[in-house]
């Protein structure tokens, strides 16, 4: 009989935490949070030759290609803007990765929409909210999205591909549009 071991899941819990991760094919980035705020799970990325991207919901600029491909680049799919609960009474929203090696940096954001269109104040703390990236390698790692900095856009944490190692790194900023619109590679297509 094979011996099986599971790997603990970690927490990366302060701004710059960072953990190396391992996946053979593909992994899966999913936002679980517990209130009924419209929160969006969106990526956005950067090519290793500077080409700027996402895979976010089609709702922003009716597009049903802004919710990405598995099977072509961007190697990433958004699973539906649906909120859909899970166990335990959250919600979540998923996105599938299944090939990174084009990418140099993958940028996990939360989007509070509802907020965002009404011009609203908000924090991401009060959705006791995080963000699970999970590999076919059994590597599960957790970034919390905890901060109490008000703003629209949440940039959770960072993938570095840099010479075929993969590094999740806690980034921990909250962005107003604007700042997020300046300072996240392909942000700008969800405001066109």
């Amino acid at each position: 009989m094979s011996e099986i071991t599971l790997k603990r899941k970690v927490t990366l819990r302060d701004k710059g935490d960072s953990a190396l991760f391992t996946f053979s094919e593909k992994f899966k980035i999913e936002l679980l949070w517990s209130t009924n705020t419209d929160l969006d799970l969106c990526v956005f990325y950067k090519t290793h030759n500077g080409v700027e991207g996402g895979v976010f919901s089609n709702e922003y600029r009716q597009n049903v290609s802004d919710l990405g491909c598995f099977d072509k680049f961007p190697f990433i799919l958004l699973m539906g803007d649906a909120k859909t609960p899970s166990a335990g009474g959250e919600s979540n929203e998923e996105i599938r990765v299944k090939n990174i090696d084009q990418l140099s940096e993958l940028y996990i954001c939360i989007v509070n929409y509802g907020a965002a269109i009404d011009n609203k104040s908000s924090t991401f703390n009060q959705h006791t909210g995080s963000v699970e990236i999970q590999t076919d390698t059994s590597d599960h790692l957790e970034v919390l999205a905890d901060s109490d900095e008000p703003g629209h856009v949440y940039l959770i944490c960072k993938i570095e591909n840099t010479n075929g190692k993969k590094k999740a790194i806690n980034e921990k900023k909250v962005y107003t549009l604007g700042q997020a619109f300046d300072q996240i590679p392909g942000f700008k297509l969800i405001c066109n």
